[in-house]
């Protein structure tokens, strides 16, 4: 999100810093990277980051492009008066943290820090030092060196003699070259925007450039975003004392070490348009969020252009009415589509809530808010993206208004382009603390889609100095594997034609889904799918098995089920008896009707009986009478067949010949 260097107006504070996070999507990220669906599995156990006996808070989690992790938190240990800036460190293909790393120490609990990752696994962390009073204030970056596994000592990447000197923000191109953007000011009313690059491999930091100046007022919010081939943009939102309104500015870099552009005016905003982010993604597409006041009513702003050297689209409205607490900034996937996730008040619910906004790059079109949490949120939330467009989102809520004992953290995702229901990541719920947060997180999207999440947990300490102590923990969601079939699968009914078969199994496997098929003498029967099957006749005499076959993004596993031979089915039945018409006279035709059957038969044979005696070389559906018959009784049996059944016979009235 922007940086935000909040003033009291008309008074100028001195030496303003913030926590700023970095939107430069793809800057950390490998040429290929696996999809969601192929790469993310459950989340995995908490991993303690921390003791139990100190407190906590949270600045920042990453995940580099070659998957190392960063996490960055503020740790205050039992009895001391400082905070101990630690960092952390998860190799790639490991599940162990580093033990905490100190970064430097602050007498300030909400002491800030920012941090990038880079593509290879390099990381670089900043913060300010100093004071006005002296002309002492500067910023100091450490780096992480993946080679020698350690953070390299201090350096200064900037030093100011002035009153004000803002946190900066910085984010990295694919080759490694980190872009620094601050502000500085005199304390009065001349602000400057400032920049500085670190080369890869480099120790020291570029010489400080200045992008602008605003000398009639201060610059409030600023923005940096960097594509992975070196493309930057920077925004920033100055406040004119003099008209008190806002102007807004926008500067370009084409690559790591060109030149940046003069200030220009940020297209479509105007002297209400305040908070001004930026992002861009893979292929340098740029989005720009601002929001713009009218009438005391907050309306969410956009402005995209396709490339570095395209032209700017028309402003859209993202969202008519916004009243955030706390937003991800744009967040940009590398197809272009850009996502915004934000934690505020909303007058339907009547609380606060997190929704999220989608603009399509195919269609330019802004999706309408989706709500996603489930409860009643603590104004906070974390949101990232990752290479593959995944969105991941945390945020603590309890169950509602009402019940503010119980705390949870809550987790989303986008992929795929929706957004999966609301999970709990803590089964049991965290008590509650009185004017303290209970629970909180934040969330870093790995290059694959997968998130790493750091969150700290605290405990009510009555009595003590403290009041709570807490812990900061890590959970990630695992590599996805291919399912597990554990029992085989298995056929069950009488096989015999018109019977049902049955096929059971049981597997493992993390988003699994199992689809079902048979076979016929091994070859796969053309629409028979589902755990049950109906045996036909052109199943009669054959071999029938089933298949079963579990897949997840990580692959597909399958197995078939020992064959049955199909015997015939049973005995077809006469639902409509056969019978005799014609005259029951010497010389004269009798004609069988050969009833109805089930199933229904196919065909049917014929056998004329004299006094219940067989009369030989009778065979049709007709009889003529003869003198032998005369006085006696005759009836005819009627068979019917049909292929795969067992034949059903049935036997007519008989009749007296006269």
């Amino acid at each position: 999100m922007a940086l935000k260097i909040p003033r009291p107006r008309p008074t100028v504070a001195v030496c303003a810093a913030a926590t700023a996070t970095v939107l430069a999507v793809g800057t950390a990220l490998p040429a290929t990277a696996a999809g969601y669906t192929a790469s993310a599995g459950p989340f995995g156990s908490a991993v303690a980051l921390s003791g139990t006996g100190s407190r906590q808070s949270l600045i920042d989690v990453k995940v580099a492009g070659n998957g190392t992790a960063f996490a960055l938190w503020r740790n205050k240990a039992a009895g001391a008066t400082i905070w101990d800036i630690q960092a952390a460190v998860r190799p790639a293909s490991s599940n162990t943290w580093s033990a905490p790393h100190s970064l430097f120490t602050s007498d300030n609990e909400t002491a800030p820090a920012t941090l990038t990752v880079t593509a290879d696994g390099h990381a670089h962390a900043a913060w300010t030092t100093g004071s006005y009073t002296d002309g002492s204030l500067a910023v100091v970056s450490a780096g992480w060196d993946p080679a020698a596994g350690q953070w390299s000592d201090p350096v200064t990447l900037t030093s100011y003699a002035g009153m004000d000197l803002s946190m900066p923000q910085l984010a990295a191109a694919a080759d490694g070259t980190v872009t620094a953007v601050w502000v500085q000011g005199d304390g009065g009313w001349n602000y400057e925007a400032m920049t500085a690059t670190l080369a890869p491999g480099a120790t020291a930091w570029s010489t400080p450039h200045r992008l602008g100046t605003f000398s009639d007022g201060y610059i409030e919010q600023f923005s940096l975003a960097v594509a992975p081939d070196g493309a930057a943009t920077t925004v920033w939102d100055a406040w004119d004392r003099t008209t008190d309104s806002n102007v807004d500015s926008i500067v370009t870099r084409a690559t790591p070490g060109g030149d940046w552009s003069t200030p220009a005016a940020l297209p479509g905003t105007g002297a209400t348009s305040t908070d001004v982010q930026v992002s861009m993604s893979a292929g340098g597409a740029t989005t720009v969020l601002w929001q713009s006041a009218t009438n005391g009513v907050e309306t969410l702003k956009s402005l995209t252009k396709a490339s570095p050297s395209a032209s700017w689209g028309p402003p859209q409205t993202a969202v008519p009415i916004v009243q955030d607490n706390d937003d991800s900034g744009p967040l940009t996937a590398p197809n272009g589509d850009v996502t915004y996730v934000w934690a505020g008040w909303t007058g339907s619910a009547g609380m606060p809530i997190v929704q999220a906004v989608t603009r399509s790059a195919s269609t330019g079109v802004w999706s309408a808010p989706k709500t996603l949490s489930t409860g009643y949120v603590n104004w906070q939330m974390d949101a990232s993206i990752g290479a593959d467009g995944t969105v991941q989102v945390v945020w603590p809520q309890t169950p509602g208004m009402d019940n503010g004992n119980d705390h949870y953290l809550e987790w989303a995702v986008r992929t795929g382009g929706s957004w999966s229901k609301a999970t709990a990541l803590n089964a049991a719920p965290v008590a509650d603390i009185p004017d303290m947060d209970a629970l909180t997180g934040e969330v870093a999207t790995g290059p694959d889609g997968r998130a790493t999440v750091l969150g700290r947990t605290a405990l009510y300490a009555p009595g003590s100095s403290d009041r709570y102590t807490s812990q900061v923990w890590s959970r990630s969601q695992t590599l996805l594997t291919k399912p597990v079939i554990t029992k085989q699968p298995t056929v069950t009914g009488t096989a015999r034609t018109g019977s049902k078969l049955t096929c059971s199994a049981a597997w493992d496997g993390y988003h699994a889904t199992a689809t079902w098929s048979w076979l016929r003498d091994g070859k796969t029967v053309s629409g028979a799918a589902g755990t049950t099957r109906t045996l036909t006749p052109d199943d009669y005499a054959h071999k029938i098995a089933c298949e079963i076959t579990v897949s997840n993004g990580a692959g597909t596993v399958n197995s078939t089920a020992r064959a049955v031979t199909v015997a015939a089915g049973p005995s077809l039945k006469a639902t409509k008896a056969p019978s005799l018409s014609g005259t029951a006279k010497v010389a004269y035709r009798l004609t069988a009707a050969h009833g109805t059957w089930s199933p229904t038969a196919t065909s049917y044979s014929y056998t004329w009986k004299r006094n219940g005696k067989v009369i030989t070389g009778a065979t049709k559906s007709t009889y003529l009478l003869v003198k032998a018959d005369k006085g006696q009784k005759v009836s005819v049996t009627v068979t019917a067949h049909r292929y795969g059944w067992t034949n059903g016979s049935a036997t007519t009235a008989s009749v007296t010949v006269h």
